[in-house]
């Protein structure tokens, strides 16, 4: 694979410089660990953190390394380069003996002063992490330079920091309370905060809030964070992912509930449509996975902790109300003997017993359709296993080519071919490993292995719920041009797809 690049912005005016460059006469990249989303389903990712080495040879960052905290730092690998992106000093292309697949190889950063430049922070190279630098470290010698061992952490950490008394309204019926207003102003006022912070922003992307939420007693103080999990918790179990796009990053929902569709293509390989591309099925065989699947623990319901809105003597007061919802008996019954539930805490109003007071807009309510999505989510979820753990490497899966597998947040939905495991067929009658998968968690590794740059990913995944609206039949393949040998799955690998193309 290429290299990974660095770049660091020390705050003495510079700039980005990039810590690959010998030119540059500054510390190089040695290596680096990123811990970043969360490792399960129930609970909400944490900033990510990352440790890295840089090695100076000149130590003239190593003098320097007291006053380090608070650096910007942006870690990134190209991806496909365009012409444009490569070096002058490749030649002419007619010139050129490299082989096109491998041509990403050649590609190293420039200097990024120029705001133009390809090779900046902001150019078509693929972000992993993008974060400050915290306190601690050390230096040490190493030969005949000096090695500096550093810990950033990601800007979501500003969101967990920020914890402020919010929006107020003069009015006798709210008694001090604070954060009062619509669900769409607080979401404003929380991203007008983090953006004077430097922090990112918040996209519901699609999301629904809910029509109205709960303020907070004048004693209660959740961070900005919390806020956010709060006021968008709802029936599609959002979990809030950090993604970078340069030297920036933005908040996502990652909505566990969503349907994925599994295609079947015209060469007979299953894949999966996600952020806009096709993606077939990777190879079991290029995937490190452990042997051991995870049996879950089965989850039969989910609980949102929503509010219920009261009044006394004309000023309202708020409480928890449980929504419960269930498998609508999709489980088989012994796993619904000891119910085991996936609470989430939200803000959203759902029961007014106000008597007219609240009047600041209707209540919550969880539609049929929702129901069902969380009964589909909870089969899925229950019956369907995964590795313990799943490692992509960069020496068997091109960071180029997989970009998605090789950041420090969710992959969007993917699919695993050809495991020993998916011969395995469930209660139900599907696969018990086959199926669209995403990861949420993870280590992303960097190092330097007999002089070659190594990227590792070892993830937590979890299962997606497959879009099963309409079952193919015989039929439907024998309208398309594929013949049966061309077909390399097992005949309960054919009840995932939902589309043959």
């Amino acid at each position: 694979m290429q290299q990974c690049f660095m770049f660091i912005d020390t705050g003495n005016g510079t700039g980005w410089t990039p810590v690959n460059d010998s030119a540059k006469d500054v510390a190089a990249l040695d290596s680096f660990t990123i811990d970043w989303g969360s490792d399960g389903i129930d609970e909400q990712p944490e900033p990510a953190v990352m440790s890295f080495t840089l090695r100076d040879r000149t130590g003239r960052l190593a003098g320097q390394a007291l006053t380090l905290a608070g650096m910007k730092v942006v870690v990134q690998f190209s991806n496909q380069p365009r012409w444009m992106d490569l070096s002058p000093t490749l030649g002419r292309w007619s010139d050129l003996r490299i082989p096109l697949a491998t041509l990403h190889k050649t590609y190293s950063p420039d200097s990024p002063d120029s705001p133009d430049s390809p090779d900046s922070p902001d150019s078509p190279a693929t972000t992993i992490f993008a974060g400050t630098v915290s306190t601690g470290g050390n230096v040490e010698p190493s030969g005949d330079a000096w090695l500096i061992s550093l810990s950033a952490t990601s800007l979501m950490a500003v969101w967990k920091r920020l914890q402020s008394q919010g929006p107020t309204d003069a009015g006798s019926k709210w008694n001090g309370a604070h954060w009062i207003g619509t669900p769409t102003d607080r979401l404003k006022e929380l991203n007008r905060r983090a953006a004077a912070q430097g922090a990112p922003e918040a996209h519901l992307d699609g999301l629904p809030l809910p029509p109205s939420v709960a303020p907070y007693t004048a004693s209660e103080h959740p961070s900005q964070l919390d806020l956010l999990h709060r006021l968008a918790a709802g029936p599609r179990l959002p979990q809030w992912h950090e993604t970078y796009s340069g030297a920036t990053s933005s908040l996502y929902p990652l909505c566990l509930t969503d349907q994925i569709a599994v295609h079947l293509t015209t060469d007979g390989k299953l894949s999966v449509l996600t952020n806009g591309e096709t993606r077939k099925a990777l190879d079991a065989g290029d995937i490190i996975a452990s042997t051991s699947l995870t049996i879950t623990e089965p989850i039969t319901q989910v609980i949102i902790n929503a509010k219920r809105v009261k009044s006394d003597n004309g000023k309202l007061s708020f409480d928890d109300v449980e929504i419960t919802i269930g498998d609508q008996n999709r489980l088989p019954p012994q796993l619904t003997v000891t119910q085991k539930s996936h609470t989430l805490d939200s803000d959203m109003l759902a029961v007014d017993e106000s008597g007219g007071v609240w009047n600041s807009g209707p209540v919550s309510t969880v539609s049929d359709t929702d129901r069902t999505n969380i009964a589909e989510w909870l089969e899925t979820h229950d019956l369907r296993m995964v590795p313990k753990t799943v490692t992509f490497d960069s020496r068997r899966i091109d960071p180029a080519r997989f970009p998605w597998a090789y950041v420090a947040s969710p992959s969007g939905a993917f699919l695993i071919a050809k495991a020993k495991a998916s011969i395995l067929v469930g209660s139900d009658g599907r696969p018990a490993f086959t199926g669209p998968v995403m990861t949420i968690g993870g280590t992303l590794r960097y190092r330097w292995s007999a002089g070659t740059p190594t990227l590792t990913q070892e993830a937590t995944i979890t299962p997606l719920r497959p879009l099963l609206a309409r079952q193919p039949t015989w039929s439907d393949l024998a309208k398309s041009t594929l013949e049966w040998r061309q077909i390399d799955m097992h005949i309960c690998d054919l009840s995932m797809i939902q589309t043959i193309d």
